[in-house]
């Protein structure tokens, strides 16, 4: 199993895991057993990609180029698989690297939650409701340090050389 598929998973059922020395600590809920037994059994790969290899600039653009060979399975052009590429490495890269802000914090507007309704997101922040902007805020901040930290590692966002999107 791909590790990258396997973060994937944990993030999925709430689960939150990090290297300790040659261990990994994984905090979560107990329904997520099964998911924890496949960390255990993936063990290596996991700490492998959780190691500062990880965040190499190599290791990012090639990634980039084996998402964007994927994409073009089907009728699909290069172009759009290079965007396509570009919003699973962003994605990747938030999962990883993101800011997380604690559960009583919006991760839009950056107030106190408190006792408005909520959205939870899939990577563990928090925003408002209502109003929307919370989340329109939220989703441009991530993307936006997603996509400078991958810009610093070389990669060129797709869009930018003129091509219409």
């Amino acid at each position: 199993m791909d590790a990258v598929a396997l973060f994937h998973r944990t993030q999925e059922v709430g689960l939150r895991i990090e290297p300790m020395g040659e261990k990994l600590l994984v905090r979560g809920p107990k329904r997520a057993e099964a998911v924890v037994k496949l960390l255990a059994e993936h063990k290596a790969e996991v700490l492998a990609a959780l190691s500062p290899s990880f965040v190499d600039a190599s290791w990012w653009r090639e990634r980039f180029t084996t998402k964007a060979v994927q994409w073009t399975i089907g009728d699909r052009n290069w172009k759009a698989a290079k965007r396509l590429a570009w919003g699973d490495l962003e994605n990747e890269w938030h999962y990883h690297h993101g800011k997380r802000w604690p559960r009583w914090q919006c991760a839009g507007c950056e107030k106190v939650i408190g006792g408005l309704a909520g959205i939870n997101l899939p990577d563990g922040n928090r925003v408002h409701f209502e109003p929307i902007d919370c989340l329109i805020r939220f989703g441009k901040r991530w993307r936006g340090a997603a996509c400078e930290a991958l810009v610093a590692f070389g990669l060129e966002p797709p869009g930018l050389d003129g091509e219409q999107l």
